[in-house]
């Protein structure tokens, strides 16, 4: 799994506000990651199996996990399986063969019988359902919670420094009406204009107090580097357990209007401060509008907190998202596909900075962080598990694409490699690459393995 990934989980709530005991915590961790894994597996591999069965392909075995073998029954011509290794699934298709040892025999129902494209088809179909059920699961959100009322406006709640925005004088409370000439009304498509222009120069309008204002700005080509943030009120959600703010006075509902005797307007104001605080004193004034918003104060000093390789601080409050309003079908569809877009478009960024070595390969996330953010997720509902099943599918697709010998992506990449030659490589030849795929994954689920102990053993 990519930072991206992660951090869009850890950003999106804090821990539940009531402690659990840690064996229930445990148990609710790994139902939910067999529960998230067991599903996203199982569509992808079902894809593999539908296309295989529709191109006329013998499916020899259905496998939920890797060997060795739980259980199966067989039906038709196919064994079903449940195995005790529950990192993956396959489909084992006739004549064809992840260490490419079983020889073709030349009947027609064999995967090497079929034309190119069908082959292609049939790799290429796990991740397509990957993608499919990222975009349903995103759908089916919008759908049946509506959106945040925040969502439905173009005011921006921050602009970060050393930015492309900043530096061409857009600010918070700046209301943005045109991207590029096209008018825009709600966060999202905000988001996308720009995000569709990354690494070009795009003009801006938009509205201060009244008055228009024009920018043009030349932005930079990873998404993460636009420095921007909704407009969500300084409102807390809730307090954390065992952070500082715990025993303040701070209370869910109450309004920051004030950290250091700097005045906030939006949460980002607030949390940049408080971020750049670690380890160090601060003072925070709020007012509770249940009580005739009367003023109170704290002084506060803000636990460090390690997030994408950096310590920040966090005193261990959550944001108050504010109402939701429902979605039109028709609006809930496009606002699905531009998040899976830019969800999809998160991990290429963060892929291309890995190879250019601008980013750590400690960001990836394996089994065990996996399996604490689908725990933590399942502890904050449906919306928040559904929500993280569709980010941790679409990195699922995306992964699989890559040319690596053993996926999806390397199986293409080989049939690719056989269009261009005009010929089949040896079955000696198929079987070295695929082995040389298999020991890689394999050192690479140890690396990013001991790296989540790490992470969880000094948390």
């Amino acid at each position: 799994m990519s930072a991206e990934t992660r951090e869009r989980v850890q950003a999106s709530d804090f821990r539940n506000l009531k402690s659990k005991p840690r064996s229930r915590a445990i148990l609710t961790t790994l139902l939910s990651f067999i529960f998230v894994l067991g599903v996203l597996v199982f569509v992808h591999e079902l894809g593999h199996f539908l296309v295989a069965k529709k191109c006329g392909m013998k499916v020899e075995q259905f496998s939920l996990g890797y060997p060795p073998k739980a259980f199966g029954v067989t039906v038709g011509e196919t064994e079903y399986l449940i195995s005790w290794l529950p990192l993956g699934g396959y489909v084992k298709v006739a004549g064809m063969s992840d260490f490419g040892k079983d020889d073709p025999e030349g009947k027609p129902w064999e995967f090497q019988s079929k034309p190119r494209w069908m082959q292609a088809s049939v790799m290429a179909a796990g991740p397509a359902m990957n993608i499919i059920l990222g975009f349903l699961l995103i759908l089916t959100i919008r759908v049946a919670y509506g959106d945040y009322a925040y969502l439905t406006q173009t005011t921006l709640g921050g602009v970060e420094p050393q930015t492309a925005l900043y530096d061409a004088g857009i600010r918070a409370g700046d209301r943005i009406v045109q991207i590029d000439g096209q008018p825009v009304d709600n966060w999202g498509q905000v988001f996308d204009g720009l995000a569709g222009a990354l690494g070009s120069r795009i003009d801006l309008a938009v509205d201060r107090a009244g008055e228009q204002v024009l920018a043009t700005a030349v932005l930079d080509n990873d998404p993460m580097k636009l420095g921007i943030h909704p407009p969500l009120l300084p409102i807390v959600g809730q307090v954390m357990p065992g952070y500082p703010a715990e025993g303040t006075g701070l209370e869910g509902g109450d309004i920051v209007t004030s950290v250091d005797g700097t005045p906030v307007t939006y949460w980002w104001e607030m949390s940049q401060i408080i971020e750049a605080r670690a380890d160090q004193e601060v003072s925070i004034t709020w007012v509770r509008p249940d009580e005739g918003r009367a003023e109170m104060s704290a002084t506060i000093t803000p636990k460090g907190d390690e997030v994408g390789g950096e310590i920040v601080g966090r005193i261990g409050i959550s944001r108050d998202l504010g109402d939701r309003v429902p979605v039109p079908l028709g609006q809930a569809v496009t606002r699905s596909g531009e998040e899976l877009l830019l969800y999809t478009g998160s991990i290429f960024a963060f892929l291309e900075r890995l190879i250019s070595g601008r980013g750590s390969s400690n960001e990836l996330a394996g089994p065990v962080a996996i399996a604490q953010m689908a725990g933590k997720s399942a502890e904050r509902g449906l919306e928040a598990l559904f929500s993280f099943m569709a980010l941790l599918s679409v990195n699922l697709a995306v992964l699989n694409l890559l040319p690596i010998p053993m996926l999806d992506g390397g199986h293409l990449f080989i049939m690719g490699i056989e269009t261009i030659v005009r010929r089949d490589l040896s079955v000696k030849q198929k079987e070295v690459l695929q082995q040389v795929g298999f020991v890689f994954l394999l050192a690479l689920m140890i690396y990013v393995t001991a790296n989540d102990i790490g992470r969880w053993l000094t948390n």
